[in-house]
């Protein structure tokens, strides 16, 4: 929170998170070794090609929060010294513990301090909008690595764990704000402005618009949900499909309305592109299905729209109970 500082020593291990309630800046003055439980980031898909073999924590921090209301969520990591390499793991707890955790952001990449001037991967570090990746592998060798990844799509009564780590030096605290249209428990809603209309003049009658399907209440027994809408210039559009969290065997198949377009994809990091056709009407639901729910559930599918003109990425989620779909209004 806003004027917030903290020595991390005490918060170096999950069960002593910080615990946040704002998206305001935090401060940490000081990070200094691993805590009392050295083993419980250990295995870390993205850290395995580092010098530390999969284990993640080092000068760690953790830190803790709550979704009070659904929406996007980022972060900017700025170190206190310049040159510091700074890590850090995003898990969804699914009890609240520290014991059920499934990670969903993770990156570990970097270069060593004396870079500091030209490389892309020290310096500032999170989640920001205009990124996709979810993972970043150790080092700065891929051509997209830059030490940002794409922000959370959070939904109301998610509980999160963030673990930061300075894998450069024992001391150098940093910076950590928030930001994003989900909201945390101490933030409250702003008022809507309540406006009487002005009278609405005749207007001519439009030409009759294309009827368009609803949207398909269930596919394959499973119950569809709605949630976000896009809006595209073109029925030629290409869609990029990619596993939004860690690479675990997840295949999908992807339904637009209540026809299956794509089977039975096997998603990975890297993203697989399709071309789609939109039939006639203004509205189409674009569904993901789970086939195979891999090493762990839910499936968790990063969705990009290209109409030509714009991209517009999507997180969906898809469970044994209800899929996520994406709305679909072609201008």
């Amino acid at each position: 929170m806003s004027g917030l500082s903290l020595f991390a020593q005490s918060n170096a291990d999950c069960i002593n998170s910080v615990d946040i309630c704002e998206k305001k800046t935090l401060s940490i003055n000081s990070a200094g070794g691993e805590g009392s439980n050295r083993t419980e980031a250990d295995f870390i898909a993205c850290f395995m090609s580092s010098e530390n073999k999969g284990q993640a924590e080092e000068n760690s921090t953790w830190i803790k929060f709550e979704i009070a209301e659904s929406g996007s969520l980022s972060f900017t990591i700025t170190p206190h010294k310049q040159g510091d390499d700074l890590d850090f793991v995003v898990y969804r707890s699914l009890d609240g513990s520290c014991k059920n955790m499934k990670i969903v952001r993770c990156n570990a990449a970097g270069d060593p301090s004396d870079w500091a001037s030209h490389s892309k991967c020290l310096g500032q570090t999170g989640l920001r909008s205009g990124e996709s990746d979810t993972s970043e592998d150790a080092g700065c060798n891929d051509t997209d690595d830059n030490a940002w990844l794409a922000p959370l799509n959070v939904l109301k009564g998610e509980k999160y764990i963030l673990l930061v780590s300075n894998v450069t030096t024992r001391g150098p605290g940093f910076d950590i704000s928030f930001g994003g249209t989900a909201l945390l428990p101490c933030e409250k809603k702003k008022p809507v402005a309540v406006t009487t209309p002005k009278p609405a003049k005749p207007k001519p009658k439009p030409a009759p618009a294309m009827v368009s399907k609803p949207a398909p209440e269930q596919i394959g027994g499973r119950k569809v949900e709605v949630g976000e809408e896009v809006k595209v210039k073109s029925r030629k559009i290409k869609i990029r499909l990619w596993d939004s969290q860690v690479q675990d065997g997840d295949i999908i198949s992807l339904y637009l309305n209540d026809k299956k377009i794509i089977d039975r994809v096997y998603l990975t990091l890297k993203p697989q592109e399709f071309e789609v056709e939109l039939p006639a009407g203004r509205e189409h639901y674009l569904t993901v299905f789970a086939d195979d729910f891999g090493k762990a559930e839910p499936n968790t599918a990063m969705v990009l729209i290209f109409d030509g003109t714009r991209e517009q990425t999507i997180d969906l989620v898809a469970g044994r109970s209800k899929q996520e779909s994406v709305k679909i209004i072609a201008e």
